[in-house]
């Protein structure tokens, strides 16, 4: 039988391939610009009176599906990897938080487990693109956990898309591998980067200053992220490398003027390696069918033996709360969960194992208009450690950078003190002393 006649086969609509879900089982859908549109996600909720039982495994979802809300809970019991989104932060609050733990590198590692625990019959929907010549479809934008998670799947959905960008890497899958297709034309979601503020240009300035030639960068997604790719484009930084859980913004751009060359790397030269992107259609079309780009999944792009591998890698991460230790948390306020762990630790220890690498963790010295220090003595009660104080480095504020590897607590406690806001800094003084890691004033 030729591919295609294996492709019409399989072939059905939308209101079809939603009632391949059964009672009982469990479903994914991937990271970002792979999860299915609200088509097919939405007939599935319709079903809630039908079904029994369905558990709903999903991360940083962007699309308000109205599976989320309160009313489909008898039916769908959600399990979170992400609470980034912010339709979902509201679940975060509600008695239907349900997060689990795992790192980027090990997350479809934890589905095998949860289904040795938890046995279900287990599935995916993903977006792909149309087959090519060969039969072969591409998952696109997005290989975090998908290839994985269809690896351990008995019924594999693919909502063919023709706005999808094929991709190189780890994202061709034959269709003979999917159990159905539906066809449903759809703009990608575009994620509009935030003007940075004042405070958040500051803090991008003291993260290029420890940038270098030749360094390998890991970023995310955000205001501070956007403007380093705007200072790096106004330097004299050359031949930078990428190896990277999510394409950084203006990535095109710093391709264009030399400025990332991925020549010097020594794992995967020449290439910007990744797992996800996020951005608008500029970026989405630049990465699309460019040999320069290649995706794989967390297995390999966040392993960190992998990481630690490549010389000069530069991690840079966003973070929530930081104490006086170096204890990092980057994942929630309190007991609230805010997100998940995602690449942060795994970048953070591939760095800190790195020839010459470097773990930057961001944080504004203030929260709530500056009512709050994010410099604490303590971390809240609940908040998650995401980075032990033994890995962290470089914190940057927009007050400083406090370089804490090799420093002994009291020193780390005085660094700290020093980048925090200063009408927080007497009271954190205050609170070394009494944690019995400053002996006298150092004001």
């Amino acid at each position: 039988m030729s591919w295609k006649d294996i492709y019409q086969n399989k072939l059905m609509s939308a209101v079809a391939a939603a009632k391949l879900i059964k009672s009982g089982d469990r479903f994914w859908t991937p990271l970002c610009l792979g999860q299915p549109s609200m088509l097919i996600m939405d007939l599935i909720a319709d079903r809630v009176d039908e079904l029994k039982d369905v558990e709903y495994m999903n991360a940083l979802t962007l699309r308000p599906y109205k599976i989320f809300k309160p009313e489909y809970r008898k039916t769908f019991n959600l399990v979170f990897g992400f609470y980034s989104s912010p339709h979902l932060q509201q679940i975060a609050k509600s008695e239907w938080a349900n997060f689990i733990p795992a790192q980027s590198s090990d997350v479809s590692l934890k589905n095998a487990a949860r289904n040795r625990v938890y046995p279900r019959r287990t599935g995916i929907i993903t977006m792909v693109t149309p087959p090519d010549s060969h039969g072969y479809v591409s998952l696109g934008l997005d290989t975090f956990y998908t290839g994985r998670i269809m690896d351990q799947s008995e019924f594999i959905i693919g909502e063919v898309n023709d706005q999808m960008p094929r991709t190189y890497g780890d994202t061709n899958y034959h269709v003979s591998r999917f159990t159905a297709f539906f066809e449903n034309s759809s703009p990608l979601p575009a994620v509009p980067t935030p003007p940075a503020s004042d405070i958040e240009i500051k803090m991008a300035e003291n993260v290029v200053s420890l940038l270098k030639d030749r360094d390998c960068i890991q970023v995310g997604i955000g205001a501070i992220p956007a403007m380093i790719s705007k200072l790096l484009l106004e330097s004299n930084l050359r031949d930078l490398g990428v190896h990277t859980e999510m394409a950084p913004a203006g990535l095109h751009h710093l391709v264009e003027k030399e400025i990332i060359s991925c020549k010097f790397k020594k794992v995967n030269p020449g290439k910007v390696l990744l797992a996800f992107t996020m951005g608008d259609r500029e970026l989405y079309d630049w990465i699309g069918n460019n040999p320069m780009c290649e995706f794989r999944s967390t297995l390999y792009a966040n392993n960190i033996s992998i990481i630690a591998q490549e010389e000069n890698i530069v991690a840079i991460n966003g973070s929530l709360e930081i104490d006086l230790t170096g204890q990092i948390c980057s994942e929630s306020h309190g007991n609230t969960m805010r997100t998940g762990t995602g690449g942060q630790l795994d970048f953070v220890i591939g760095a800190f194992w790195s020839p010459g690498g470097k773990a930057i963790n961001l944080v504004p010295s203030t929260a709530l208009d500056d009512s709050v220090s994010r410099i604490v003595t303590n971390l809240s009660p609940g908040a998650r450690v995401t980075v032990p104080r033994h890995y962290a480095q470089y914190i940057v504020t927009e007050y400083g950078i406090a370089d804490l590897a090799g420093r002994t607590e009291p020193e780390r406690a005085q660094a700290l003190i020093n980048v925090a806001h200063p009408k927080f800094r007497e009271e954190l003084e205050k609170g070394a002393r009494e944690r019995g890691f400053l002996k006298k004033k150092i004001f």
